[in-house]
Formats: C-alpha cells, sequence, structure tokens
C-alpha cells in the first residue's frame, strides 16, 4: 500500500505557493521501505542538453518526519519549487511546478525520473516549453552528503 508522505524540495529557477504547512511542502507517495531509502541529506547537479543550463540539487529527507527539503538553483536566480514525488522500486520521479524560463520567458513544466544506486541518485528530465510545445532534456545527479 501506498503511503502519502511531505516533502519540502524546490527546483531550478522559479517558484510556486504551496497549499499548507511549509511553502515549500510537497508530496511524496511511496512504500516506506522506498522513502527510507532517501533519507539524509543530498546534493548534486543538473545540466540541461538543449538549454546548456547547470545548477545545483540539494534536498534533504529525515525519517520519521515524512517531510523533506530541497532546492535547485539556475545561477543566481530563485530556487524551483518540486511539486510531486513518487519512489518506487528504486526508481524516483516527479514534477516541478511551472515556472517561468529566464530564456523565452514563457512558462515551462519540467519531469524528472532518477535510479537511486545506494548514496547516489542519478536521471533525467525534460521541460515542455510552454510557448512552442517543444520538449528540452537533460540530466541530474545527486549523492548522499550524510
Amino acid at each position: 500500500m501506498l503511503k502519502r508522505f511531505l516533502i519540502v524540495t524546490l527546483l531550478a529557477g522559479a517558484t510556486l505557493a504551496a497549499c499548507g504547512g511549509s511553502p515549500k511542502a510537497v508530496e511524496v507517495k511511496g512504500q516506506e521501505t522506498e522513502t527510507a531509502k532517501l533519507a539524509g541529506e543530498w546534493e548534486g547537479s543538473y545540466e540541461g542538453k538543449e538549454s546548456g543550463r547547470t545548477g545545483t540539487v540539494k534536498f534533504s529527507l529525515q525519517l520519521g518526519r515524512h517531510t523533506a527539503e530541497g532546492e535547485v538553483f539556475m545561477g543566481g536566480e530563485t530556487p524551483l519549487k518540486i511539486q510531486f514525488i513518487e519512489v518506487e522500486g528504486g526508481r524516483i520521479q516527479g514534477t516541478i511546478a511551472p515556472y517561468t524560463d529566464p530564456n523565452c520567458s514563457c512558462e515551462v513544466e519540467t519531469s524528472f525520473l532518477g535510479i537511486v544506486s545506494g548514496d547516489s541518485i542519478s536521471g533525467e528530465f525534460s521541460t515542455k516549453i510552454g510557448a512552442t510545445g517543444s520538449i528540452q532534456t537533460g540530466n541530474w545527479q545527486v549523492v548522499r552528503k550524510q
């Protein structure tokens, strides 16, 4: 049975108002044994293939608290908000709250998928450009710091 957890986390370059609780709260779905694999402090980076954009990814998940905090930064921009995360079978997937991309000054939507492997997670993301409907992709990775 899937349990719902709250996780606080952000991803590169924009903001989103969260519903209730912390302004960073985000829903995480997954069995407790799966979410336990994410416990700790994680830090890494991302790189957009088409955009060439790079930035930092940080998040934290505490066992028993069912919340996490995280941020992804695009240069000096405001961090982005992860809107939803699901963990199952060693895979993590989620979406980023819609944000305004600085390249096109238009709204974009980003989803991500990663594989949890011990103390590292790596994967891909795709961003749909609202103005054109085109898709941009990239890679991301984080390692457990604690």
